[in-house]
Order: structure tokens, then C-alpha cells, then sequence
């Protein structure tokens, strides 16, 4: 499991470490394994991680491609290779860039931002003559989950006078009962899809124009439309006005484009103001990564010591518990960043890879977690890698900081463990985890953190020698699920146990 090419050093390190409580480690380095920048303090020190290890580490990456990767990818060279395509989603936050690319983004961002106004100040006006007051956005995958972490991350900041709701599953009675609870007269749908092709969102585009047209006339139904996409002759062709046209590129793949128009119901919910805050956040994280010394560079310290628990030290579950309630969605958000950009077993050759890459990933808030699968974590023979995010509260003491403590004290019953009266009672400990202290939860912080969460997915992409950005293992099921709508049971090919299952709807 451990990276072939990589020093032997680590391996030695790791079957010592191994023998050793973290609780011991950690006294032995006489101190904490800490990083600070942009309002962000990284704690690694409870983990089975000494300054040797981490200096190791950082040694594998200076030897590496990691250096010239990331200049290759703000300079817009074509690194996703399987698709021949640049990777540029840092583009859309950039206040000022030499490349070509700029201006276009440029303007897409000034046409969302005076959408957005003209929504929010009652002067956008459906079929019947009536204000715009309620946007549900149809999405799916990044089309829906990072506008849906941003809406509910600030929903304080969205005004009274506005509703906004976000349709993905494929569901008719859910479909059908959110539709029933709206004024559709009042109500824009914003069409999210890269492609403009994605069957669930075409699905469920098709079921509101079915309702729309029982209400308004079928000349005036765009007027409740507005597209996200690429292909912007396809949102002509769907009927969507070319004012209600917002583009996305190809250099921007789905879960890393929030920042783009996919985050139209964001800017519109939350304001101009406060999603350009989000924007400048992560581009200052964006220019920590391109100038910050490794030792020094939170994306590649948090690559480095989780592919040091992956690889070396066996963890093949990651948990991200957020103890901060702006942060509900982001184990979703995270869910898919890091197992669709770096769950692959094919190297940038083409070779099958002898080690593990992504972890299995899930997590949820930190509290409601304690009363769910912390009990497996705490006590089951499970390798898992912890992290957890937590937010101080200011306007009270740590004492009544209930959250705060709540998370510092799991991390360190993880590693401390208890012997406990009996068998049943006891806690072996030594689980290692890594704390992540934001200083306020802004949106320019929470901009900081999901860019520093996309560069550390790269920076572990980089070292693996895979391709964070292609998602080939999305389309397999895509293209049976086609076929069994277009043959049924009738497929000769079939097995015995699909076809059966198929008999049942029958």
C-alpha cells in the first residue's frame, strides 16, 4: 500500500510508529505539529506523525512534479490529460489573470452579478406581470451541492422577501410536492448542468414545464427559466431566453464550479456583496498555494499527512466531522470533491497503481455524529483518519462554548482512549486526527476552506500520479441505466437477477 517510488524511510518509520501510542509521540516532539495562515490553524499533532516523518514527507514532495503541476495549472497548460483539457476553476475568483480565458469569465461573472440584482430589487417579472420571488435551482452532483452548502451555510443573509429551494433527485411525488407549494407565477427555475444534457435535471425541467403550462401560456413560460451550461445553443433550443443564458467552460469541472454561474441561486440569495466575499477567500487561499513554501503550505501539509495515514499507516476510512452548523453540507460537498476527483486506480499512463489513493469518505456535524457512528469509531476494529473543523465562539466563554469543547474533547478522547471497568466499557484509543480551527465562519473563510480543501485533492492527485479531474467511472452506470430504458428485461445480455428485478416493475 505504500508509494513504491517514495523513500523506504517512511516505511520504517511508519512499522515503528505503529507499535507506538500517538499519546507517546506526541511527548516526544516536545510540542505541537502546527501551520497557521489566512485565519486557519491546522493541528496534526495528534497523529502518529514526528518533525522526521514530516520532514520525509515534505522531502517527497519537493522531489516531485508537485512544484511545476501547480504552475502548469494556473497558467492554463491542459493537466487533464485524458480529456485534453486545462483546469481553471481558479479563474473564477481571480481579480486579475494575464490569461485569454479572464475576459470571458470576466463578463459571465458581471452578467450573474446584474441578474442577481434585478432579482433581488422585485424587477424581474414572471408571465403574469408579478415580481420574481421565489428561485429553485435543478442540479445535480456540483450542479447542487455546493450552491446548496452555500445557501444553508448563510441562510441568516437571505431576505425574508425571497424563497429559494434546490430540486435534484429524480422523485416525481417530491418534485410534484414542492411544484404544489409554490406560485409558479412568481417562481424562476434556474437549470444547472454543465452539459445541458444531465437526464435528472432534464427530468425534472420537463415536469415544471408540464405544471408551468397549466398556469401561463407556453409563449410565456421562458420567462421562468434562466440555463447554466455550457452549450448555450442547447439552452436556446430548450426555450431559455438568451438574457437568462449564464455560460460555464469546459475548463471548469462540475464539482469545483460553485464559484461560476452554478452558484447563480447563492448570488442571488445572498447578495452580490457576500458572494464575492466567498470569491476573494478562496482566491487568497489561491495565492497561499502558489507562493507559500511547502513547509509552510496548508493544502500540502493537509495532501501530505493524510497520504501518510493512507498509505503508510493502513487508514482507508476519512470522517470529517465540522462543528459548526454553517458547515452541515460541507461533508457532502467534501464527499464528492475528494472521492470523484481521486477515487482512481489508473495512473496518469495508464497503469493499474499498486497502492490505495482516495479513502472512503463520509461525516456529518460533529454532535449529531456523537449520538450516531461515533460509538463504531471509538470502539470497532475500523482504521479510520479523523479530521475535525471547529469554529470558536466569541461572545462566550470556552466553558459555555459548547460546540467547541464538544470537538476538542472527541479529538482527544480518540487518541486517549479509557481502559474502562470491563471489556464492554473500554475505548482502546489511538485514533489520530487532525483539527481544523477556523477563526470566524465568514463567507471569505468558508471560501478559504473549500479552496484549500480542492488544492490539497490536487496536491494528492499530483503525488499518486492520477488524474484529479475526469470522472469516467460516473458514466458506466449512466449508460446501462439508457440501455435498460431502451430494452427493458428484453436485453438478451442481461443477468438473471437484473432482469427479475426489472419483472417486478412490470
Amino acid at each position: 500500500m505504500t508509494i513504491p517510488h517514495w523513500s523506504s524511510s517512511l516505511s520504517k518509520l511508519a512499522a515503528e510508529l505503529t507499535q507506538r501510542r500517538i499519546s507517546d509521540v506526541m511527548q516526544e516532539n516536545a510540542g505541537t505539529i502546527t501551520q497557521q495562515a489566512l485565519g486557519i490553524t491546522i493541528d496534526f499533532t495528534k497523529n502518529k506523525l514526528t518533525q522526521n516523518v514530516l520532514e520525509l514527507l515534505l522531502e517527497q514532495a519537493q522531489q516531485s512534479t508537485l512544484k511545476h503541476s501547480i504552475a502548469a495549472m494556473f497558467s492554463g497548460e491542459k493537466i487533464n490529460q485524458t480529456e485534453q483539457r486545462a483546469v481553471l476553476h481558479t479563474l473564477l475568483r481571480a481579480q486579475q489573470s494575464p490569461l485569454a480565458e479572464f475576459s470571458a469569465v470576466q463578463s459571465a461573472r458581471e452578467k450573474a452579478a446584474q441578474f442577481s440584482d434585478k432579482v433581488r430589487a422585485g424587477k424581474l417579472l414572471g408571465a403574469t406581470g408579478k415580481p420574481i420571488n421565489t428561485i429553485v435551482n435543478i442540479g445535480i452532483g456540483g450542479s447542487d451541492l455546493g450552491p446548496k452548502l452555500l445557501l444553508e451555510a448563510f441562510a441568516a443573509e437571505i431576505p425574508s422577501t425571497l424563497s429559494v429551494h434546490c430540486l435534484s433527485d429524480v422523485d416525481y411525488a417530491h418534485a410534484q410536492a414542492l411544484l404544489a407549494s409554490l406560485d409558479l407565477s412568481q417562481t424562476l427555475f434556474i437549470l444547472c448542468s454543465k452539459s445541458f444534457t444531465t437526464w435528472e435535471t432534464q427530468t425534472n425541467a420537463k415536469l415544471v414545464i408540464e405544471q408551468l403550462k397549466q398556469k401561463v401560456s407556453e409563449a410565456q413560460w421562458a420567462k421562468h427559466f434562466a440555463g447554466v451550461a455550457v452549450d448555450q445553443a442547447a439552452m436556446t433550443q430548450f426555450g431559455i431566453l438568451p438574457e437568462h443564458q449564464f455560460c460555464i467552460w469546459d475548463f471548469v469541472g462540475g464539482r469545483y464550479s460553485v464559484w461560476s454561474a452554478v452558484g447563480l441561486i447563492a448570488r442571488i440569495a445572498l447578495g452580490n456583496a457576500t458572494f464575492e466575499r466567498f470569491l476573494a477567500g478562496a482566491a487568497e487561499m489561491d495565492e497561499h498555494f502558489q507562493q507559500a513554501d511547502f513547509a509552510e503550505n496548508l493544502p500540502v501539509l493537509l495532501a501530505l499527512v493524510q497520504i501518510w495515514n493512507i498509505n503508510y499507516l493502513g487508514h482507508d476510512v476519512f470522517i470529517t466531522l465540522p462543528y459548526h452548523h454553517s458547515l452541515a453540507r460541507f461533508p457532502d460537498y467534501q464527499q464528492q470533491l475528494e472521492m470523484e476527483s481521486n477515487g482512481k486506480a489508473v495512473n496518469q499512463a495508464g497503469e493499474f497503481l499498486s497502492f490505495a489513493t482516495c479513502p472512503y469518505i463520509f461525516g456529518q456535524l460533529g454532535l449529531n455524529a456523537q449520538h450516531a457512528f461515533m460509538q463504531l469509531v471509538h470502539q470497532s476494529q475500523h482504521k479510520s483518519y479523523l479530521e475535525f473543523i471547529a469554529v470558536p465562539d466569541p461572545s462566550v466563554s470556552f466553558a459555555d462554548d459548547v460546540a467547541y469543547r464538544s470537538c476538542l474533547a472527541q479529538s482527544r478522547a480518540l487518541m486517549t482512549g479509557t481502559d474502562g471497568v470491563s471489556n464492554e466499557k473500554t475505548c482502546p484509543g489511538d485514533r489520530p486526527s487532525t483539527t481544523l480551527v477556523l477563526e470566524a465562519m465568514t463567507p471569505q473563510m468558508l471560501g478559504k476552506l473549500l479552496a484549500l480543501y480542492e488544492h490539497k485533492v490536487f496536491v494528492q492527485s499530483v503525488l499518486w500520479g492520477i488524474n484529479a479531474f475526469d470522472q469516467f467511472g460516473v458514466e458506466l452506470g449512466k449508460k446501462i441505466a439508457t440501455s435498460l430504458t431502451e430494452s427493458g428485461a428484453d436485453d438478451a445480455d442481461l443477468d438473471v437477477s437484473t432482469r427479475a428485478l426489472i419483472d417486478m416493475h412490470q
